[in-house]
């Protein structure tokens, strides 16, 4: 699949970017985890007054980061490319900026 100059190697993945609304969904109707106290003494929850309220909800800004997120893995997955089998055209010079360090040696016969 190609979108101007950026290709995918992978293309079927982007399928998984379908998924957001559900994922979208889940979030919004799943509440948080109820967080776990000791239960200490009778008498000392005549006093207790709850400072921290949990929300129904996950906030709208928390959501959106982690769609961002999500979408961002989907289509780093899929394998982008940038100017894939383009050919070169010119009669001019063609320099070539080549890693001649230890990891590209064993395959440095079939460059």
């Amino acid at each position: 699949m190609t979108i101007g100059a950026l290709s995918f190697l992978y293309p079927w993945v982007l399928l998984g970017l379908a998924a957001l609304p559900v994922i979208w969904w889940l979030l919004r109707v799943t509440p948080p985890q109820p967080r776990r106290t000791r239960f200490p003494a009778l008498a000392l929850l005549l006093g207790l007054q709850q400072k921290e309220e949990t929300s129904a909800h996950t906030p709208l800004w928390l959501l959106l980061l982690r769609m961002l997120i999500l979408s961002l893995l989907v289509v780093a997955f899929a394998g982008p490319v940038l100017n894939r089998g383009e050919p070169v055209e010119g009669d001019g010079p063609l320099a070539f900026i080549v890693d001649n360090g230890w990891a590209p040696a064993a395959p440095w016969g079939a460059r």
